[in-house]
Formats: structure tokens, C-alpha cells, sequence
């Protein structure tokens, strides 16, 4: 077993010389550090070396600094032995890179901050290796991040801020730094500000001086749309779409979201109107419209619509002369009428809450006498008016009379 005596300078190197052992002549191991700026190199996890304490020694420009860290390194056979080093920076300092002399090294390139030289071994003449650390100083500017509203977090690369409240980290002068936003469970991302330039949930900031930037997001209160009743139909809303198959759908919306619940009944129902309300929704009834804060609710209501028969009959003595047609006016619905060339009755149904148009048309020769309708109102069907409109909202009889 060797050991080794780390002393840093005065004039900033970390020297590794020998402690005095009879008849091992070990070459000297000499770690510089150098720059304008400060930070210390240490002795890292791994391979052979072994601290008693670890090597710690600090540099800060301009020194001169002195200090003594002492370490063992085990002898594990003849040959070329491995030291771990590691350069750790200081705040308001960059590690810039490794010089290695008269040693192999595995990693001691570029700004990677652990170095691992093989040293050559002892009696070989060679003055020892020389393993220079520097550290230069850089200019730092602040920045606030401030999760102003709601929950979530925001984190930055490079490292440095982590958080979901208020938090502040240094970074290089004149870098970018990007963030980004996560909002939290039942919440959404609404804006940035401060950002040299943002999409979406990342935010681009130019640390050319101290910057402060806020992101914001906004509770996303769940809606809840759930069907009622014994119809079918779609319910359109911000963030639903349930369909006629859909019973119920919930989605999380913005809190200061105005809302429009649209019900759209399927063919043969009709929307009855929204019940059950609560939350923001609590006022819905014929029309359902606002502004969501917070939990909200709504059952939305189909029914089929009711029908009605309209019986068309053709009398007189020119009835087998004589024709009525019939159709339903704007419905998605449109049942038809056809009596004439040996028809003399004939029923079909109407929705309840239709109008339906019939027309008489007779041969040449015959005329037509006029209409008589029982069961309900006749609208325009009395005298002989052709065409004429009457509502099927309920069961009807039409006699059309022909000579």
C-alpha cells in the first residue's frame, strides 16, 4: 500500500507527491488547477482509488490558496495503476476542461467532469503525470419562476429550477434557457410571460440579464353531461361530443370557459329540455349557457315524439274522379298521402307536433266541393282552398268531396 501526500499551492496546484516508503521510487502525480474561476477537484467513486479521507481541495481565483488532502492508493500489482478524479465547479464557475501529461486517461477530454488517467508506474523516469483541472468564471444572471395561479410544476434545462410554487436559479450569461410546464391533475396550462419566445408548454429565455417569468394555469373543473328520459340524441359541449349511443360524458374544462350544452335529437325524438343541473349548470332549462368555476352537471332530456293519424277520405259523386295528396311541411320526418285512382280512404301517421299540407285535384268534368275536418282544428282546410295546411296534433279525420 502507497500513500500519497495532495498538497495545493500557493500558486494554485494540487500536488500528489509520495509519503515517504523505502524502495518504492513513485513518480510524482500532479494535479494543477487553473482559470479564472473556482471550483475543487475530488477524488470520485471506482477502481482502485481509495480515500482516507477522499482528495477534496478547492481553487478560487486569484489565490493563492494553500491547503493539504492526503489519500491512500492501494498497490494492486506492478503496472500502470487508475486514479478517479471528478471536477466540480463552484457557484458562478464552469468547468472548461482537462490537460493530461504522461498518463493514459480514459474520459479526461472536453468538459466532462470526471477523469480517469492510468499513471505510469514508479522507476520509469518520467518526472510523473500532470493532470491540469480548469475552472473559469462566468457571468450569472437570476431568474423567478412564479407559478402565479393554480397547480403544477415547471422544471429548466439546462438544470436549475425544479419546482410548483416560487423558486430562482442562476444560469450562464447570454445562454437560453428553456422551461417547461406540467400542469397538475385536474388542472391546465393557460400562459406564459417573460418568455423571449413560447409554444405550448415550453418557454424560451435569453439570460442576457436578470429575467422573471410566470406561467399560469387554470383549474379544469369536470362537466358532466348525462342523458335522461326515453329518446335518443347527440350532446355537443366544450370537450364532449357523446353521440346517440352515449349516455354520459364528463370532460375537464377551463375554469372561465363559457359553455354551450347543444342537444340534437335523432330522428323521431325530440330534445324535452335539461334537468338536474347543478353547479354552473344549475340554472338550465330550456337553454343551458355558461360560464364554468367549478363542478358542473346536467341531464339532458329526449323523448319520443308523440304521432298522430290524419285519415283522408274522398266522397261524392265524383270521388272516384277526384285525388288528395298530402305531405309533411319541414320535417326530417315526411310521411306522404296519395289517395285517387280507386282510393277512397286512407290513414298514415303524423308527428304530433307536424303540419301537413293536402291538396285535391280532380279530372276534367268534376269539381271540387270542399273540405270537412273532424277530430280537431282544420287550419286553412275549409271551403274548397287548395292547398291547405292543418297541424296533426291530434287524431283527425278529412273528408274531401268531389262531383
Amino acid at each position: 500500500m502507497r500513500r500519497l501526500i495532495i498538497l495545493l499551492t500557493a500558486a494554485g496546484a494540487l500536488l500528489i507527491a509520495p509519503a515517504a516508503h523505502a524502495g518504492t521510487g513513485i513518480e510524482p502525480v500532479e494535479v494543477l488547477i487553473t482559470g479564472s474561476g473556482a471550483g475543487k477537484v475530488i477524488g470520485a467513486p471506482g477502481g482502485k482509488y481509495r480515500g482516507s479521507p477522499e482528495i477534496e481541495c478547492e481553487y478560487t481565483s486569484p489565490g493563492p490558496q494553500t491547503g493539504v488532502c492526503e489519500t491512500t492508493m492501494s498497490d494492486e500489482g506492478e503496472g500502470w495503476e487508475q486514479v478517479f478524479l471528478e471536477a466540480v465547479p463552484a457557484p458562478g464557475s464552469r468547468f472548461s476542461g482537462w490537460k493530461v501529461k504522461n498518463a493514459e486517461f480514459e474520459g479526461c477530454v472536453g468538459t466532462f467532469t470526471v477523469c480517469a488517467p492510468y499513471v505510469e508506474p514508479p522507476g520509469t523516469g518520467s518526472g510523473g503525470a500532470h493532470i491540469t483541472a480548469t475552472f473559469d468564471h462566468v457571468d450569472f444572471a437570476a431568474i423567478l419562476i412564479a407559478l402565479v395561479i393554480g397547480k403544477g410544476t415547471v422544471v429548466s434545462n439546462p438544470a436549475g429550477i425544479a419546482c410548483g410554487a416560487t423558486c430562482k436559479a442562476e444560469f450562464e450569461g447570454g445562454k437560453t434557457v428553456t422551461l417547461t410546464a406540467s400542469p397538475g391533475v385536474d388542472w391546465a396550462f393557460s400562459a406564459w410571460s417573460g418568455c423571449l419566445e413560447h409554444v405550448g408548454l415550453t418557454c424560451k429565455v435569453l439570460m442576457d440579464k436578470a429575467r422573471e417569468v410566470k406561467v399560469t394555469f387554470v383549474a379544469t373543473p369536470l362537466l358532466t353531461i348525462e342523458k335522461a328520459g326515453y329518446g335518443y340524441g347527440k350532446v355537443a359541449a366544450m370537450g364532449i361530443s357523446c353521440d346517440e349511443s352515449c349516455s354520459k360524458s364528463t370532460a375537464g374544462v377551463k375554469t372561465g370557459t363559457a359553455v354551450t350544452v347543444k342537444a340534437t335529437p335523432a330522428k323521431g325524438y325530440e330534445f324535452v329540455g335539461f334537468e338536474g343541473g347543478t353547479g354552473n349548470a344549475s340554472a338550465c332549462s330550456a337553454s343551458c349557457i355558461f360560464t364554468i368555476s367549478e363542478a358542473s352537471s346536467v341531464k339532458v332530456k329526449f323523448s319520443p315524439i308523440p304521432t298522430k293519424t290524419l285519415t283522408v277520405k274522398l266522397k261524392g259523386p265524383g270521388a272516384y274522379k277526384g285525388k288528395v295528396t298530402g305531405k309533411v311541411v319541414k320535417s326530417v320526418y315526411s310521411p306522404t298521402i296519395s289517395c285517387g285512382s280507386g282510393c277512397t280512404t286512407e290513414t298514415e301517421t303524423f308527428f304530433a307536433t307536424g303540419e301537413t299540407e293536402l291538396l285535391a285535384a280532380v279530372s276534367t268534368g268534376y269539381s271540387f266541393k270542399g273540405w270537412t275536418v273532424s277530430g280537431g282544428s282544420a287550419g286553412t282546410c275549409t271551403g274548397t282552398t287548395t292547398p291547405c295546411k292543418l297541424l296533426t296534433d291530434a287524431d283527425k279525420t278529412v273528408e274531401a268531396e268531389f262531383e
